[in-house]
């Protein structure tokens, strides 16, 4: 029986190899075996084993060892072990204890910090790593929220995501999918960790669906802390994004293939978003903005400009943010830098077409054109019906000047975003702008009344007469200088002017004498451009821009390339604009309450060049200042006037017009 104990309990012990507990550990030990010892044995046994010295309990081990002792020895020595064994375990189940509740001030602590405000937390992100979960994270049952709570119950924190494969530092992420399995889908992901503004649990919240679905699927998993609820968010966010895809360049820009088989989630930057949670929508951030946000300040600067300008600029800025948001799928808001990456997607995709060739049926079927599509609504997800035809939607010569139309205008939409709360005090959200509305009684007024309804040849008779509703004079602080310099630089080619627009003012009466001969010279013409309503207040901004690498590719809409057109003839323009009867525009772009726009710039010819054809010029031949896409000669129906180099105009009037 004896050895039967002491085998019994050399079992028990033996695999309890650990490293030797501080001192202060050991007290605890003998504290808590002389607690258990005192059920069993007594007072006296306790005092005892309390008062045990290491050399003891050597020799209690020792006595184990031999057979010869006596029955009752053996039992004792036995029975002495065996309350070993159970005091041996007890330390690390104590320390477990001790160690869960160490963490609860650390788990106040994170919930102070979490509950500071979404733009403290932007400017300072936590680098955490994965954290050794107490016990697992529990997945709620899909569409329902943990119990008593709501939408509205759940407060959402930043930064975004606005990089594929990068989850670890941030708290909220929107990503979609164009295609899966070589087939249309478009569909979105959103993930973000999420605080319940009542008991300050927290949860990562995953959310998906058709993009622009209105009743999609979500799931709460509730978490035991900020750092688990983070674990879970990035964890699944790499599930669906670069561990089901390759990274590969596109257009410049590092992003992720679908592997085969695969359907991939890529990130789309988003300045202001529509999914997930209510409060969600009050993450914003615009990564790679061109100005930085305005800092409320008590003290209000007014800027005192007419009635008239003022609803302006209010109406188009509403109308610009309504149109941005109508555009895309999701109603969402892209980031500058999304804008940016989808130029160079353009850029990219008419650098194709022009190996591709015209026919709009190879494009469609091009993989490299269907590529940079797909990229295209990753970065950008405008709204496009599930299954609709190719052709209405891939970045063809067609549809090429609808997206550089509509990307301007969305990073209009960018710097309006607050306009509701700011036109008060600045009508002109923050451009370095002059505006003032010309009365029609007055010396301009009269002249520009007069001269820009019949400066027309009607050859687009179905447009009908024009007439001006408003009329507004243009100082863009920055084009200061740029006519004069522009005027030197030709005047020193000393250009022999073959071709000069048609329908130009008899005289320039807002000229003075010395600028009207340095204008006839230069052969400098006031000439229209026609845009969409929702598209002023970004020319205004930023001017008549040129695209970022001017591509001789020829697309719809733009018959010479990549250049700044104008034309001498208003109902020309007038297509572009968003009169219902529009060609170019199809009406599109309007603004509520408004009638179309178009501007009247001061535009430097020089010598033109006469195009034998339409083709793709990305700038005029040596000698030549501008193109001339002449009517009867080049191909087209009207005059057309196209420069390469933007400091070769300046706006100089707006008009708001109708047609009868």
């Amino acid at each position: 029986m004896a050895k039967k104990a002491a085998k019994k309990a050399k079992t028990k012990s033996a695999p309890k190899k650990k490293q030797p507990a501080s001192k202060a550990a050991k007290k605890k030990v003998s504290k808590a075996t002389g607690k258990s010892a005192k059920k069993s044995t007594g007072k006296s046994a306790a005092k005892k084993k309390a008062s045990k010295s290491p050399a003891k309990k050597t020799v209690a081990k020792k006595a184990v060892k031999k057979t010869t002792a006596k029955k009752s020895t053996a039992k004792k020595v036995a029975g002495k072990v065996a309350k070993k064994a159970p005091t041996k375990k007890a330390p690390p189940k104590k320390a477990t204890k001790k160690k869960v509740a160490k963490k609860a001030p650390a788990k106040k602590t994170t919930a102070k910090t979490a509950t500071s405000s979404a733009a403290d937390d932007i400017t300072t992100p936590t680098v955490l790593t994965s954290p050794s979960y107490k016990c697992s994270p529990q997945k709620l049952p899909s569409k329902d929220f943990p119990k008593g709570t709501g939408g509205a119950d759940f407060r959402c924190y930043g930064p975004p995501a606005t990089t594929d494969g990068a989850f670890e530092n941030v708290r909220i992420c929107d990503m979609g999918c164009f295609t899966q399995d070589g087939k249309d889908s478009n569909k979105y992901y959103h993930g973000s960790v999420v605080q319940d503004k009542n008991t300050d649990n927290w949860y990562a919240y995953f959310e998906w669906g058709r993009t622009g679905a209105s009743f999609p699927s979500f799931q709460f998993v509730a978490c035991e802390s900020e750092a688990d609820a983070r674990d879970v968010f990035a964890r699944q966010l790499h599930a669906k994004n670069d561990k089901r895809g390759e990274w590969v360049t596109i257009a410049n820009i590092r992003t992720l293939r679908a592997k085969k088989g695969k359907d991939c989630y890529l990130v789309r930057p988003q300045a202001a978003r529509s999914t997930g949670l209510p409060d969600a929508k009050s993450i914003k951030s615009n990564e790679g903005a061109k100005e930085q946000p305005k800092k409320k300040s008590t003290k209000k600067k007014s800027i005192n400009v007419d009635p008239q300008t003022h609803s302006l600029m209010k109406d188009l800025a509403i109308a610009t943010i309504a149109y941005t948001r109508g555009s895309m799928a999701d109603s969402s808001l892209p980031t500058q830098v999304a804008i940016d990456d989808a130029r160079n997607i353009l850029a990219e995709a008419q650098e194709r077409l022009i190996k591709v060739g015209d026919e709009v049926k190879r494009q469609v079927k091009d993989k490299k054109v269907m590529q940079l599509t797909t990229l295209m609504y990753s970065r950008i997800p405008k709204r496009k019906p599930v299954g609709a035809e190719a052709t209405t939607w891939i970045l063809s010569t067609d549809n090429i000047l609808t997206w550089q139309n509509d990307l301007d205008a969305f990073e209009s939409a960018l710097y309006s975003s607050d306009i509701e709360h700011e036109i008060d005090d600045d009508p002109f959200a923050g451009m370095k702008i002059s505006m003032e509305w010309i009365s029609p009684d007055s010396n301009d007024g009269q002249f520009l009344y007069n001269w820009w309804p019949k400066a027309t040849g009607n050859r687009h008779s179905y447009i009908g007469k024009m007439k001006i509703r408003n009329l507004w004079r243009v100082d863009r602080h920055d084009d200061a200088g740029k006519i004069p310099k522009a005027q030197k630089t030709i005047l020193a080619d000393k250009p022999k002017v073959k071709e000069r627009p048609e329908y130009q003012p008899k005289a320039r009466l807002d000229l003075s004498t010395k600028e009207r001969k340095v204008f006839k010279d230069s052969n400098t013409g006031l000439l229209f451009h026609g845009t969409r309503s929702v598209n002023v207040s970004g020319i205004l901004r930023e001017a008549l821009r040129l695209p970022k690498q001017l591509v001789g590719v020829v697309i719809t809409g733009a018959m010479f390339g990549p250049g700044l057109y104008f034309a001498d003839d208003w109902k020309k323009s007038a297509g572009y604009t968003s009169i219902h009867s529009s060609y170019w525009a199809g009406g599109s772009g309007v603004v509520k309450g408004r009638d179309a726009f178009m501007f009247a710039a001061d535009t430097v010819l020089g010598e033109p060049f006469v195009a034998p054809s339409w083709g793709g010029y990305t700038e005029p031949p040596k000698g030549h200042h501008c193109i001339y896409g002449k009517s009867g000669t080049s191909g087209v129906q009207n005059n057309e006037f196209i420069v390469f180099n933007p400091d070769q105009n300046r706006l100089r009037y707006l008009i708001e017009f109708t047609t009868t």
